[in-house]
């Protein structure tokens, strides 16, 4: 049987407005699954998230080849791409966590069109404004500086 192939068509990227600031589990009913999200309208891009973890290595003297080992990971640090529009609730609370003045992690959550769900916690910072052209849309890009392994949730039977 072949498998379905999935756009990100008609998924939906949500912010939890509550800061969350320790290591969130992935159980049924806490952690997660338990916040209180807010969707973020106008989403275009989702950047690259997961881990990327560092090759260390030692060269000794009496090898000829260097001995290599997996140091710290990145959970990453994608970019969030969005149609700037002021007063949706997740755009604001997106706003108020890229402050630079926020320190705070935030919880997020991805619903996938396959009903997937993948949640993530870090920090926020932006909005950056790519400008354009004529026929360039208003923009605002935020950068998430993950600070967790992302949790993948299948979709329910």
């Amino acid at each position: 049987m072949a498998e379905t192939a999935y756009t990100h068509s008609g998924d939906k990227f949500y912010i939890s407005t509550t800061t969350q600031n320790e290591d969130l589990d992935d159980h049924a009913t806490t952690g997660f699954p338990s916040l209180i999200y807010t969707e973020v309208k106008g989403i275009g891009n989702f950047g690259e998230a997961g881990i990327t973890t560092n090759i260390v290595d030692y060269p000794t003297w009496g090898t000829t080849v260097t001995s290599k080992g997996k140091g710290i990971s990145n959970a990453g640090d994608p970019d969030v791409e969005m149609l700037r529009i002021i007063a949706d609730p997740g755009q604001v609370a997106m706003r108020a966590a890229g402050d630079p003045e926020n320190a705070d992690n935030y919880a997020f959550k991805h619903v996938k069109q396959n009903g997937e769900t993948v949640y993530y916690r870090g920090l926020v910072t932006g909005p950056r404004h790519p400008n354009g052209g004529n026929e360039d849309f208003d923009l605002d890009v935020y950068t998430l500086a993950l600070q967790q392994k992302p949790v993948h949730v299948a979709p329910a039977p």
